[in-house]
Formats: C-alpha cells, sequence, structure tokens
C-alpha cells in the first residue's frame, strides 16, 4: 500500500467517526429537549393528558388555563398562585426554558424553577385527592 492510500483510508475512516458521534450526540441532544418540551403536565401512565393538541402557533392562547380540557384539572390549575400559573403558562404553552422565564419575570432561575416544580407537585396531588374521592 503506498503513503496516499493510507492517508486517504484514514481520513475516510476519520469521517466515518466523526459523523457517527455526531449523530449520537444530536439524538441525545433531540431526545432531551422532545422530553423537556412534552405539552402534558402529567408524566403517570394512567392518568390521561387533559391539554389540547396545539396545531396553529398563530392561534396559541397565551394561558395554559384556555388549554385545560380536564375539569379536575381546571380546579386544581386555578388553585395554584397567579406566578406559578404564569410561570406554567410560559413553560409549556409558549415552550420557554427557565432561564427565559426568569428574564422576563425579573426573577432567578432557580425561583422558576422550584416554583414550576412546587405548582406540578401540587396538581398532582390535587388530581390524585379529586380522584380517591
Amino acid at each position: 500500500m503506498n503513503k496516499d492510500d493510507e492517508v486517504n483510508r484514514r481520513f475516510i475512516k476519520y469521517m466515518a467517526n466523526l459523523i457517527h458521534y455526531n449523530s449520537i450526540n444530536y439524538d441525545k441532544k433531540r431526545r432531551i429537549k422532545d422530553s423537556r418540551f412534552q405539552l402534558t403536565l402529567d408524566n403517570d401512565e394512567n392518568l390521561e393528558s387533559a391539554l389540547l393538541t396545539v396545531h396553529d402557533s398563530e392561534s396559541v392562547p397565551p394561558n395554559l388555563k384556555d388549554h385545560i380540557t380536564d375539569h379536575s384539572l381546571y380546579q386544581a390549575f386555578e388553585s395554584l398562585s397567579a406566578q406559578q400559573q404564569q410561570i406554567l403558562s410560559f413553560a409549556y404553552v409558549q415552550a420557554l426554558n427557565d432561564k427565559e422565564i426568569a428574564g422576563i419575570l425579573g426573577v432567578s432561575q432557580q425561583n422558576v424553577s422550584k416554583h414550576r416544580l412546587k405548582a406540578l407537585t401540587k396538581l398532582r396531588s390535587l388530581i390524585r385527592e379529586g380522584d380517591e374521592i
């Protein structure tokens, strides 16, 4: 084998590995993004989604309350504080991350994360209490 053939073989192997690992990283990032921006408030298999599917981004109401179709979820959402409702609306209707929401509201990213998680926990517990009654 001559030297040029060896260089070409190494280059081709390098490019093949580069494409392979970049495709793996792209898939990981895409899966993380898809799992993060779900349009559901529950992750349990036994609870069905109570949100409408959004088809046209121009007609998206800015408030999550306008997307809720389940009565018990609507009542649970109404029991949240105004700030928690606003954070959930930004996160799930407008698909903003915690850092972007924090910039809009003028609070820290940790504060937004804490309120979002607390609101989701409260919604889950209120829905489960309603199902048990």
